[in-house]
């Protein structure tokens, strides 16, 4: 099943699904879109054994958008609000990294991770989860200072109405 956490692959390399969201009745896959370097809208990927298509790049955020095939299984994503000097967790089905949302406005999280486990390249785009709920995607890491910065699941939650 396609859901927030799972993977799905481009050109080869695994890539993390950060959310699945409904927009006017069709399903995508909110991921990070520097992954995609310079691909363009009409790149194909595979999750689940099912071809999505990404439609979309929002030029303000770091989110791709891969609309997804009518029938295909996928869970659709919780997304929450932050809660600023929470506990939070990056989960994606290859680990799952501790941190803290130390600010949270309305399209970007900065978050603490704790400086021994650190998320790496190839958890971008992972989902940010506070009480069972998405709260943001990765979308950069400073290992300098141990932080990172999320897009906020406000802009996610915006593109659906």
């Amino acid at each position: 099943m396609i859901k927030s956490g799972g993977l799905f692959l481009f050109k080869g390399a695994r890539c993390v699904i950060g959310a699945v969201i409904p927009i006017n009745g069709t399903l995508y896959i909110a991921a990070a879109s520097h992954i995609f370097h310079k691909a363009g809208p009409g790149s194909r990927v595979q999750a689940d054994g099912v071809e999505g298509t990404v439609k979309r790049f929002l030029e303000d955020f770091d989110v791709a958008l891969i609309e997804l095939p009518t029938g295909c299984k996928a869970e659709i994503t919780g997304l929450g609000s932050a809660i600023v000097m929470d506990e939070a967790r990056l989960i994606n089905e290859m680990h799952t990294i501790p941190c803290r949302v130390t600010r949270a406005g309305i399209s970007l999280l900065s978050l603490q991770f704790p400086c021994f486990d650190m998320p790496q390249p190839g958890d971008s785009g992972s989902p940010i989860v506070q009480e069972g709920k998405i709260v943001g995607l990765l979308s950069s890491v400073m290992f300098s200072n141990c932080t990172g910065t999320a897009v906020s699941s406000e802009v996610l939650r915006n593109l659906g109405q």
